[in-house]
C-alpha cells in the first residue's frame, strides 16, 4: 500500500490513530516499534490492524521520497472517515531544532479523560489542539495539560514524567487518559522503577524535577512552568540520566 501524502487542510473530519517518528540520515527511528504501536492502537479503537509491512513501507516511501538521506519527521496515520474503510496517511515534515530544556505552562484546555481514546494518540482531540496552538503562539516548548478533577495527565506533545519531592520517578496515571505513547514506553522498559501517580496542580509545583518524553525529542527537562523555576531552574541529574536511557535507535 502506497502512503497518501497530506491531504489540503480542509479534508474531512477522521477517526482513528496515528504514530510519530523521527528520520535521521534516511533512517526511520525505532521503525518496529512505531509499526506495533500503530497496529495495537487499532486494536484498541476497534479497527482492523493495518498489516505491519504496509505500515513499514509507508513510513520508509515517505521518508524516501520527503527527506532522501536527511533528517525530518513522518507521522502515519491509520484512520477513516465515517462510513469508510481505514486508510494509511502519511505527513512528513521537516525537523524543528528545539531548546535542550524546555519552558512549560498550564494549558487553559481541560483534558477529557479516558473516554473513547483507549490510550491512544487519537486523530481529533480538540483539547490537543488548543494545547498546540498556545504552544505555536509563544515562546513555550510544552503546555500541560490536567483534567476536570485537577489531575496533570500529560503534555500536548508529550508524555511527562516528575521526581518528586520523596525522590520517586513517575509519570501521570495512565487511567486519566494520557496516550501510552512510545517515548514513555522506552524510559519504563529501562527504569524499572518508574511508577504512575496522581499528581495536582501542588504536588507538581512542587516537584524536583519535570521531564517531558516522546519518541521524536526523547527526555527533555522542563526548567520552568508557569513562569516560575522547576526545582532550581537547572536540568536535574534525573532528566540526564534518563535522557541516556532513552538513547537512540
Amino acid at each position: 500500500m502506497s502512503p497518501s501524502i497530506e491531504a489540503p487542510a480542509a479534508e474531512p473530519r477522521r477517526l482513528g490513530s496515528y504514530t510519530t517518528a523521527k528520520v535521521t540520515a534516511g533512517r526511520v527511528e525505532r521503525l518496529e516499534q512505531h509499526v506495533a504501536r500503530l497496529r495495537r492502537d487499532a486494536v484498541r479503537l476497534d479497527l482492523p490492524p493495518p498489516p505491519a509491512r504496509d505500515v513499514e513501507r509507508c513510513f520508509l516511501e515517505a521518508a524516501r521520497e520527503a527527506f532522501g538521506r536527511g533528517d525530518g519527521i513522518v507521522r502515519v496515520e491509520w484512520s477513516h472517515e465515517a462510513g469508510r474503510p481505514p486508510e494509511l496517511l502519511a505527513k512528513p515534515r521537516a525537523f524543528d531544532p528545539r531548546p535542550d530544556r524546555w519552558r512549560a505552562a498550564t494549558s487553559s484546555a481541560i483534558h477529557p479523560g479516558p473516554a473513547a481514546r483507549a490510550n491512544t494518540k487519537f486523530v481529533d482531540v480538540p483539547a490537543w489542539d488548543r494545547g498546540r496552538e498556545e504552544v505555536a503562539t509563544s515562546a513555550l516548548e510544552e503546555v500541560l495539560l490536567f483534567d476536570a478533577d485537577g489531575f496533570l495527565v500529560e503534555g500536548s506533545h508529550s508524555n511527562l514524567l516528575a521526581m518528586t519531592e520523596a525522590g520517586a520517578l513517575v509519570t501521570p496515571d495512565l487511567a486519566l487518559g494520557g496516550v501510552e505513547g512510545l517515548g514513555l514506553a522506552v524510559v519504563r522498559h529501562g527504569r524499572r522503577d518508574l511508577r504512575e501517580a496522581r499528581l495536582d496542580h501542588e504536588a507538581v509545583a512542587n516537584v524536583r524535577e519535570l521531564m517531558c518524553v516522546n519518541a521524536v525529542r526523547g527526555v527533555v527537562p522542563v526548567v520552568e512552568l508557569d513562569g516560575r523555576p522547576v526545582g532550581d531552574g537547572e536540568p536535574g541529574p534525573g532528566s540526564r540520566r534518563l535522557a541516556a536511557v532513552f538513547g537512540r535507535r
